[in-house]
């Protein structure tokens, strides 16, 4: 071998591994949404990811932030406490997020603030309503939610059975914080609501998750006569439960259910016995455009957390504008300012707590197999 032909072999394998060095990284805006996207509360995970899905979509066709893309990491936390803390650590440690949306649920988001706040990372979550959330000085200025708390619709809901006249009222829970939370609220309001004769307590339970057959649960609760049951639990027992309803006498019993139950597959389980349901809905989408585009998109009509995952990216996004640099504690400044921020659910404002100023909670009942906002 000459000597030109040695250097050519020892030195090609340098040239190669130069060649096929990765191009440099693209300087982009990274954020996080979280929620369930597998186990029980899919549907509800589902709806927070395509809100803050569409609102990212959107702003990149834009052009971006300052001509950057905004990339959106989404992870599956499955409903599990465990799995929201490591995600949490994870995101903050070694993506270096701006912001995320999430968590879905209360007993997630509460845990998964600690290490957002310790990061200096903003947290805006679409479904969290548990009061505690936002209660904690510790996280103070960096949690936020686009939804009301569970005090505010346990008195819409008191009210509501108050302004009907119902007498014996049932109250139902799931076993994780929010169901304990939002039964508490409730029945709280219902025992100091300003009445003469008030309604009586008549059956307070813990129900078991992830039955599709609550047969001999029924069976106890209809002993008791309830003309009202409310449950704080999710859309999948809510309809399992409801779809027996007529054949342990309770057909004729009024159901009201949390926010948690407010999705379109509460009433595809449920089926003709979802008829008459009533359940809190989050503020109502006053934007048809947006409506529209999410159809397009998805194929299906906007329904549980959406709009508040939309609004809660688009909040992040706006603040990430506005500090035109990757601080997430500036970023989270910017947040706890929101005033009169124009979402699809109306002009939105934080207190100085991170709840909103006004929570926008409805009650929608379920008429010819839709949701459709009525009265309280």
């Amino acid at each position: 071998m000459n000597k030109f032909k040695f250097l050519v072999v020892l030195f090609f394998p340098f040239f190669l591994y130069g060649c096929l060095e990765p191009p440099p990284a693209k300087d982009v805006y990274k954020i996080a949404v979280v929620a369930p996207l597998t186990g029980p509360y899919s549907a509800l995970g589902h709806a927070i990811v395509n809100g803050a899905e569409l609102a990212v979509t959107e702003i990149n066709e834009k052009g971006g932030v300052d001509k950057k893309e905004v990339v959106l990491i989404k992870e599956d936390d499955g409903g599990l406490v465990g799995e929201g803390a490591f995600f949490a650590y994870r995101l903050t440690r070694t993506e270096m997020i701006l912001g995320v949306i999430g968590h879905l649920n209360s007993d997630i988001s509460i845990p998964a603030s600690e290490f957002y706040a310790r990061a200096k990372v903003p947290q805006i979550s679409p479904g969290t309503t548990s009061p505690y959330f936002t209660e904690r000085e510790k996280v103070r200025g960096y949690v936020f939610r686009t939804i009301g708390r569970d005090d505010q619709q346990g008195k819409l809901v008191a009210d509501y059975v108050f302004k009907n006249g119902y007498k014996r009222v049932a109250i139902l829970y799931n076993d994780r914080a929010y169901g304990q939370s939002l039964a508490g609220e409730f029945a709280k309001a219902v025992r100091t609501g300003e009445l003469p004769n008030k309604p009586e307590i008549v059956f307070y339970s813990m129900i078991e998750t992830g039955n599709t057959d609550y047969g001999a649960f029924l069976s106890q609760l209809s002993s008791y006569k309830p003309d009202v049951v409310f449950l704080a639990g999710e859309y999948d027992d809510a309809g399992n439960l409801i779809k027996d309803f007529p054949k342990y006498g309770l057909g004729m019993t009024q159901f009201i259910g949390g926010d948690g139950i407010d999705s379109n597959e509460f009433i595809k389980i449920a089926g003709p016995n979802s008829e008459r349901t009533v359940v809190v809905t989050t503020s109502p989408i006053l934007d048809a455009d947006f409506t529209d585009r999410y159809e397009r998109l998805y194929n299906e009509k906007p329904s549980g957390y959406v709009a508040s995952s939309y609004d809660a990216a688009n909040i992040l996004i706006s603040a990430i504008k506005n500090v035109k640099e990757k601080d997430p504690g500036k970023i989270a400044e910017v947040i706890s300012a929101t005033k009169d921020f124009k979402g699809v659910t109306g002009l939105i404002s934080f207190d100085k707590k991170g709840d909103l100023t006004r929570p926008g909670f409805l009650l929608s009942k379920v008429v010819d197999g839709k949701f459709v906002i009525v009265e309280n």
